[in-house]
């Protein structure tokens, strides 16, 4: 029995996590040989889901050789189509190459016959060799490669002479056009709201057959979309099929409004849009006691029943449903009437040659995942660069993964802070969260402070012993910190722990049960830790189920600014402290190298605020918390401590300052060696340092009767005096 169920639903395929289905799923098992419950095929085209499409178009800037990498990278990362950040896959058709002696799907398949998927790829293992052709219109793409099917999995024999491409995107729909078309019998006013011309189609027609031709049906496609139907047929479908189509900015629902009247509202109202927002339309414009249908896996489902309280409306809502018994036969049968309008029918697509920008712009719309949906998983996590945008993008995709995440990068990037934020996102956020710094544990402690100890087990041990961390997070997430610095012995009893699912306490001869999700991480270098075997590789590779690195402040100074501001406004409120930031001080922070990254400006911020005399930090505060041994060295002159007598007054500030100056203006030069680099250490330019030190120096530099230009690639400041560099620099300038 228990091989069995290890092998139904393609459970033997899963590896991380273990025990769950395929679906839900990280990574699968992709490998070709087959066992006896299982059958292969050659694959031919895979549909892609269209917002996953749309996505991944979006994200590799509508260039196909860059799609085509990521759609790799995605199988290969986790033997299985499913894209971790709109959670959808698609479908996929091929041509049987080998079966199992135990499968049977009930069809008798044999070796060469034509059949389509009919489940998810978020649920199927596959293998790609190459992706030949990209089908924009279709959302679809042609592939050499295979997949792996269980017995369990519905497979459709290609019926003769229906167009493939079609009956995938079709087919694509699940259960929902049966669903819709069971809705409209009877109906009388229908409306349609979406963002492709063909899905709306698909239900439009749909719905027009059960509804009949004395139904009302309205249109609302979105004014930003990229197909466009321009074949004779096809228009005709769509008059056939519409009574009005209104191009509208679907985002804007009270202006979408305006055009109905309050006894123009819809007995049946379907959202096909994947824009988060379109759902407002749906339920403004339904009639109290009528039904909304969400035909989109991308959709607002939970702030739909809370608009439908504000709106005080009774509504029946339905989401699209993965399965109903015998859609696939309505679907066929709804092909072969659709069939004839989309032969030789021309479709075009825009190509809008997103970059960045574009694909910002398609975020903020609402095309995929929002920035401030993503901001509100990531709490006050800052990331204004394109470089931690992309991390965030991975943390909060792979949150809802039950698998192992290593995080890497420098000491200070805001490790911690990624562990804390996939598990508070995670399907375990409500269980228990041990963190550990593995570094900081004795080792003669490590595995009775890992594992818990029995009774009496050692000198010292409680008399009715102790839980360790496995077990107090036991349905939970442990994050092992530092785990580069784990001992080899204890290396080997994690390992046993993440593939067994067991350990022994310390003194102990029963195995404790655990189900822990890990996060680890470590700013060493673990693969050249694993070639130098003082970290184990199969450990490694079990940690390293999906990587997350980091990038330095350095390498993302744009976030900076952003992160001053933040700690300012915490620690001021911490404090009680207000203070604002000039502008050039900003500048001047983002400048530096912050070889502790944040937790580096986090300390400088906490100290700023609270030694800044001003209401504002300055220029003047920032450079003294950053220089201050060059500050010290100037503020030596004795200027600085004796009172200036000039014409009766006691304290001249500008000789005052003047003093000051001359000394940071010497002890930079000589600290630094250059002027490039002593301006930049005191937050001036290389032109007015030049300019100073011929002011607070004259006599070197009068008597050196040569073009300053030379003078100033050639001389440094040593004790005072100028003297020629024997091997100068290419910053001496």
């Amino acid at each position: 029995m228990a091989k069995y169920n290890d092998a139904k639903y393609g459970m033997s395929r899963v590896l991380e996590p273990k025990y769950v289905l395929p679906t839900s799923a990280w990574r699968l098992d992709n490998n070709r040989a087959i066992n006896q419950r299982e059958m292969r095929i050659l694959i031919k085209k895979i549909h892609l889901e269209g917002t996953n499409f749309k996505q991944l178009l979006l994200e590799c800037g509508e260039n196909d050789e860059k799609l085509k990498e990521k759609i790799m990278d995605i199988v290969i990362k986790r033997g299985k189509l499913h894209n971790p950040v709109t959670d959808t896959a698609g479908v996929v058709y091929g041509t049987v190459d080998a079966v199992g002696p135990e499968y049977d799907s009930g069809q008798l398949l044999m070796v060469g016959e034509e059949v389509i998927c009919n489940v998810s790829l978020a649920s199927i293992p596959i293998h790609i060799e190459r992706i030949t052709e990209i089908d924009r219109v279709y959302s679809q793409i042609d592939v050499e490669g295979y997949a792996i099917l269980y017995k369990e999995v519905p497979v459709i024999r290609v019926p003769k002479e229906l167009p493939i491409h079609l009956l995938l995107y079709t087919l694509d729909q699940s259960g929902t056009l049966m669903r819709a078309s069971e809705c409209a019998v009877g109906k009388r006013d229908i409306l349609l709201v979406g963002s492709n011309i063909l899905v709306n189609l698909l239900y439009g027609f749909a719905v027009r057959k059960a509804a009949g031709p004395e139904a009302n049906i309205i249109c609302l496609l979105d004014k930003r979309m990229h197909i466009h139907a321009e074949d004779g047929a096809l228009e005709a479908l769509i008059t056939e099929v519409f009574n009005e189509i209104h191009y509208v900015d679907i985002l804007r629902p009270i202006e979408c409004m305006k055009g109905f009247g309050s006894d123009s509202l819809f007995d049946l109202s379907i959202n096909c849009a994947d824009i988060p927002g379109a759902e407002t339309i749906n339920i403004l414009a339904t009639k109290p006691w009528g039904t909304i249908i969400f035909a989109t896996l991308i959709n607002n489902y939970n702030i739909s029943l809370y608009i439908t309280e504000t709106s005080q409306k009774q509504l029946d809502l339905r989401c699209a449903e993965g399965f109903l018994e015998g859609y696939e036969d309505f679907d066929i049968e709804l092909v072969k009437e659709l069939a004839p309008y989309f032969e030789d029918a021309k479709i075009t697509v825009e190509r809008h040659g997103a970059g960045k920008e574009e694909y910002r712009a398609a975020k903020e719309s609402g095309i995929i995942d929002s920035i401030a949906q993503t901001n509100s998983l990531a709490e006050d996590f800052i990331c204004e660069s394109s470089a931690m945008r992309s991390v965030l993008e991975e943390v909060t995709s792979v949150s809802k993964y039950d698998c192992n995440v290593f995080i890497s990068g420098d000491t200070g990037v805001g490790k911690e802070k990624v562990a804390n934020i996939i598990q508070k996102n995670s399907v375990r956020k409500m269980q228990p969260y041990i963190k550990v710094n593995c570094a900081a544990i004795s080792p003669s402690l490590i595995e009775s402070e890992f594992f818990g100890y029995e009774k009496g087990s050692f000198t010292g041990a409680s008399s009715s012993g102790k839980k360790g961390y496995f077990e107090a997070a036991d349905n939970g997430t442990i994050f092992l910190d530092e785990v580069g610095e784990l001992p080899l012995d204890i290396q080997a009893k994690l390992l046993r722990v993440m593939q067994e699912g067991e350990f022994f306490r310390v003194g102990g001869t029963t195995p404790v049960k655990t189900n822990v999700r890990i996060l680890s991480a470590t700013n060493r270098d673990l693969e050249k830790m694993v070639e130098e075997k003082t970290f184990r590789r199969d450990l490694y590779y079990r940690l390293n189920v999906f990587p997350i690195r980091i990038p330095s402040l350095n390498e993302r100074k744009a976030d900076i600014p952003a992160l001053v501001k933040h700690f300012v406004g915490k620690y001021g409120e911490q404090y009680g402290i207000h203070r604002d930031i000039s502008d050039d001080a900003l500048e001047y922070l983002t400048q530096q190298d912050w070889k502790g990254n944040i937790r580096e400006l986090e300390n400088v911020m906490q100290r700023l605020l609270i030694g800044a005399k001003g209401e504002t930090i300055l220029l003047f505060d920032v450079t003294k918390e950053l220089n201050q041994e060059l500050f010290n060295k100037g503020g030596g002159n004795s200027a600085m401590h004796e009172p200036v007598k000039t014409q009766g007054v006691e304290l001249d500030l500008t000789r005052l300052l003047e003093s000051y100056e001359k000394g940071i203006i010497q002890y930079a030069c000589e600290k630094y060696g250059s002027t490039r680099k002593a301006a930049k250490a005191i937050g001036i330019s290389q032109t007015q340092l030049v300019r100073k030190k011929n002011k607070y120096f004259p006599e070197t530099t009068a008597d050196l009767g040569r073009n300053m230009d030379s003078w100033n690639r050639d001389m440094t400041l040593v004790n005072g005096r100028w003297e020629r560099v024997k091997n100068p620099g290419k910053d001496k300038i």
